[in-house]
């Protein structure tokens, strides 16, 4: 008998700690200086495409996120990367997008428990089209925002932020 009492009050301490581990992952969230950090990424990252810099940009972007890359990999990326702007500066009819107009943030997201890795989302406006952009960021040790992820897409801004990814937890500004 006092064996059970004994293992019921050890289980109901676990549990409650551990709901109480679980509230306290739940409230990291960044801090608002890496937020600001991460937003004068993007937004270099927007003037230089505004500016159809194509060059630069595609320099901006190796540098952030290649910074353990081989420098072949980094001449590759920088070709790619370049490549791809030249396509989407392409004004139509030849092209699909065109000379871009400015952006919007749309989204920002976070990892549940970590305060150290997080998303925005931004919508591109074009002279013909919209894009999506995804930036996802990563705090190291020493409170530096880096780069981790850059990419686009030409889905219909709807379909894309109801996708599973993009509805994880949010926080607010």
């Amino acid at each position: 008998m006092k064996s059970t009492i004994l293992l019921s009050v050890v289980l109901t301490l676990f549990i409650c700690l551990n709901a109480d581990a679980q509230a306290s992952m739940a409230k990291k969230t960044p801090k608002m200086e890496e937020l600001k950090q991460a937003d004068a990424i993007a937004k270099r990252f927007f003037e230089l495409l505004k500016k159809n810099e194509i060059k630069a940009l595609s320099e901006y972007i190796v540098d952030g996120l290649g910074s353990s890359w081989d420098d072949t990999k980094k001449i590759q990326a920088r070709n790619d990367y370049a490549s791809k702007f030249e396509m989407i500066a392409l004004r139509p009819p030849k092209g699909v997008y065109g000379i871009f107009d400015g952006y919007d943030m749309i989204e920002q997201g976070f990892l549940f428990g970590s305060d150290r890795y997080f998303r925005n989302t931004y919508i591109g406006y074009f002279e013909e089209s919209v894009l999506l952009f995804e930036f996802r960021f990563y705090v190291n040790s020493k409170n530096k925002v880096m780069l981790n992820y850059v990419g686009w897409s030409d889905k219909n801004p709807f379909e894309y932020m109801s996708t599973s990814d993009m509805l994880l937890p949010k926080y607010e500004r």
